[in-house]
């Protein structure tokens, strides 16, 4: 999943809710899919599909071919099945996340790619399941602070830039991630390494615009 990729998510209860704000903070495209107009996110920055996320005709409606990741976050877990199941069937390209309750993980890595298990994990850990591997949010962290572990594309902004001069105000690159280098103002920051960045809320989609390169617009 690129930073560009346009998200689903299925489901706009309290969890489905908050996850969406979070991309639509990262300046992401995002589709929620609720069956119940009363419920559904009133948010400009989020698109809403109504209707019932397992049938094919309202998915379709949802996914674009820009889509990279569907998140089924009911809180019915075979309807997150199902829905899973439905998006690889209408694009087999696209990453399926599927909440469920933690007994039933092992009966279904056979048909989504990744499970989320809300007892354990928090909100951030959703994110970070949609999200994949580039870009992950520490999720022990409280508050409205973000703490980004990113790695930088080669033709990023910020590649080849030093810190000072890379990222808005408001965020500040903590260390390499690894943790063995800690990174100074003027730092070179270099494509290809993973890095750890805190950033206030309002400005982690401009340091994921810097750090990602023109996807993450």
């Amino acid at each position: 999943m690129t930073d560009s990729d346009h998200v689903v998510i299925a489901g706009s209860g309290r969890v489905g809710h908050r996850v969406a704000r979070h991309f639509a903070d990262r300046g992401r495209d995002v589709t929620v899919v609720d069956p119940e107009p009363g419920s559904a996110i009133e948010d400009d920055d989020v698109e809403v599909v109504v209707g019932d996320a397992t049938k094919p005709s309202v998915l379709g409606d949802a996914i674009t071919d820009r889509t990279g990741v569907v998140g089924a976050l009911t809180d019915k877990q075979d309807t997150n099945l199902v829905v899973c199941m439905a998006a690889k069937r209408h694009a087999t390209g696209i990453r399926t996340v599927a909440r469920i309750e933690e007994g039933a993980g092992d009966e279904y890595e056979e048909y989504v790619d990744q499970v989320y298990f809300p007892e354990r994990a928090s909100v951030r850990a959703a994110v970070n399941a949609l999200t994949g591997s580039d870009v992950r949010t520490l999720e022990e962290v409280t508050g409205d602070l973000e703490i980004l572990d990113v790695r930088i594309a080669y033709d990023a902004p910020a590649a080849g830039e030093v810190v000072s001069d890379a990222l808005p105000e408001g965020s500040v690159v903590i260390a390499e991630a690894d943790g063995h280098v800690a990174v100074q103002h003027s730092t070179e920051l270099i494509g290809g390494r993973r890095y750890l960045v805190a950033a206030d809320r309002d400005v982690v989609g401009e340091v994921l615009r810097q750090c990602r390169g023109e996807e993450g617009s």
